[in-house]
């Protein structure tokens, strides 16, 4: 663990007791720091008979200055700058740069602070940077809502998924959600590995519980079984098909309490990233199905911090593939 700083005080009176012949145990005593702090000050500036406050101090600033200036790169390498505009402009947030960065090359050579103020001076990029908001809070609202409906059907509840579901140990369980446009008659539809957020997304421009389940078949169509195993729906009447979708994919189907959107999070967290390219009140008839294979794209090569910085497409497909250069 490092040692505090001291001041230029701190070294004045350091040199004083040095002068008195003082042991650097006293010192340390009498300053308050510990003796390897005191020795290791000593040291680097010339030992006990050549120290000099005063230019032990200035030392001290000048290195000070000089810290971390491989992080204070933005706007002076132009190579380092365009390379976080870029990433910037393909959602990545700043955390997930530095560490992409820092995971392929094997050195940080930007900090997360310098993009944030690099960013933020710029009308533009500025609005690049990932949403702000509070987290989600379960009430207790929602927890009564738990219980409120009852197993009237067929469908499975979510206390019912297998541990290692909940655990997250294995590749190929499933949250799946639509997202509503503006006009309200066309969606998307999601879903999301929990283990690595890997997603899967396709238009819906006819919005029905037969085209919801024909849709995520065809999804699933070219997954490798090892890679399929449950969906988490929530209880929409628009996932009332979901037999089908059982007998086609081999997949179990559960379904979360009605109103407990945070059971699943997996989803509902990736739907915002969506919405971070298809903001709320965007008209969703106009999108392409080219256009949302794009966004699903950059998505699923974004790097994250809960995979070490890999990407949800290295981790699902077994693969290590070079985003930087």
């Amino acid at each position: 663990m490092s040692c505090p700083h001291l001041t230029k005080d701190d070294r004045i009176c350091l040199g004083a007791l040095l002068r008195a012949w003082h042991s650097i145990r006293d010192c340390a005593r009498l300053l308050g720091f510990s003796p390897s702090c005191i020795s290791k000050e000593i040291t680097r500036n010339g030992g006990r008979d050549k120290y000099n406050p005063h230019q032990a101090h200035k030392r001290y600033l000048s290195l000070r200055k000089e810290a971390n200036q491989h992080c204070r790169v933005l706007g002076k390498d132009q190579l380092i700058t365009d390379l976080v505009v870029t990433l910037l402009e393909l959602k990545w947030s700043p955390e997930q740069i530095v560490g992409r960065i820092e995971y392929e090359l094997g050195e940080r050579l930007v900090s997360i602070a310098s993009i944030y103020n690099y960013a933020n001076n710029d009308k533009v990029l500025c609005k690049l940077l990932p949403r702000k908001h509070n987290k989600y809070r379960r009430t207790k609202a929602g927890n009564d809502r738990k219980k409120a409906r009852e197993a009237s059907d067929m469908r499975k509840s979510i206390e019912q998924r297998p541990e290692a579901v909940n655990q997250r140990k294995r590749t190929g369980d499933f949250e799946g959600d639509t997202m509503i446009g503006k006009e309200k008659t066309v969606r998307i539809l999601t879903h999301v590995d929990r283990k690595c957020g890997f997603l899967l997304a396709d238009m819906l421009y006819d919005v029905t519980a037969e085209k919801i389940s024909l849709k995520t078949i065809k999804a699933f169509i070219d997954i490798p079984d090892n890679k399929k195993h449950t969906i988490t729906y929530d209880r929409g009447c628009e996932f009332a098909d979901f037999e089908r979708t059982e007998k086609q994919t081999q997949m179990d189907i559960y379904h979360a309490h009605a109103y407990c959107s945070w059971e699943r999070g997996t989803n509902e967290n990736t739907n915002g990233l969506i919405r971070r390219y298809y903001p709320k009140g965007t008209l969703f008839a106009n999108i392409k199905e080219e256009e949302l294979e794009d966004v699903v794209k950059q998505i699923n090569h974004r790097p994250r911090k809960r995979l070490g910085y890999k990407s949800p497409y290295e981790e699902f497909c077994g693969v290590n593939i070079r985003i930087l250069m």
